[in-house]
C-alpha cells in the first residue's frame, strides 16, 4: 500500500503578489492627502489647545 502526501498550499499566490504601478489618479490622491496632513495635524492641536484652555478656566 503506497501513500502520497501533498503539502497544503495556496495555488496562485504568485500571481496575486505581482504589483501593478498605481495610476495617475491614485498617485495624485496620495499626494494631495499627504499635502494636507500638516494642516490637519495643526488644526487638531489647535482645537485641543483651545478646549483644554477653556476647561482650565472653568476649574
Amino acid at each position: 500500500m503506497n501513500a502520497t502526501i501533498n503539502e497544503a498550499g495556496i495555488s496562485g499566490i504568485g500571481r496575486i503578489i505581482e504589483a501593478t504601478p498605481p495610476s495617475d489618479a491614485v498617485r495624485l490622491a496620495q499626494y494631495n492627502m499627504l499635502n494636507e496632513m500638516p494642516g490637519v495635524i495643526f488644526g487638531v492641536i489647535t482645537v485641543a489647545y483651545i478646549v483644554s484652555s477653556l476647561i482650565s478656566l472653568v476649574h
